[in-house]
């Protein structure tokens, strides 16, 4: 397993980033939230809603696992191949 990581999910809601950094602790992918500038102490100011970003980063090895689980929970888009049929030449 690598030891680089990754960022699987951006976004600007603190409450949104909790939920996923919850759905991948319950899969058993660790994660961690990073909060871009004064991200966390803007969230007192403005609640969930922040100005910055915050990016959930894992492990790049569990980068196939956590977008199954991303998908399956709704947080991101299946890609367009998966959707349309293609199954990458297998009959």
């Amino acid at each position: 397993m690598s030891n680089q990581e990754l960022s699987i999910f951006k976004t600007y809601d603190s409450f949104e980033a909790e939920r996923v950094a919850a759905l991948l602790e319950a899969e058993g992918i660790p994660s961690f939230k990073r909060e871009h500038g004064a991200g966390q102490y803007l969230s007192i100011l403005f609640g969930t809603n922040t100005t910055q970003c915050i990016e959930i980063i894992i492990p790049e090895g569990c980068a196939e696992e956590a977008l199954h689980a991303l998908e399956g929970a709704g947080f991101i888009d299946a890609p367009a191949s998966d959707m349309d049929g293609d199954n990458n030449g297998k009959q």
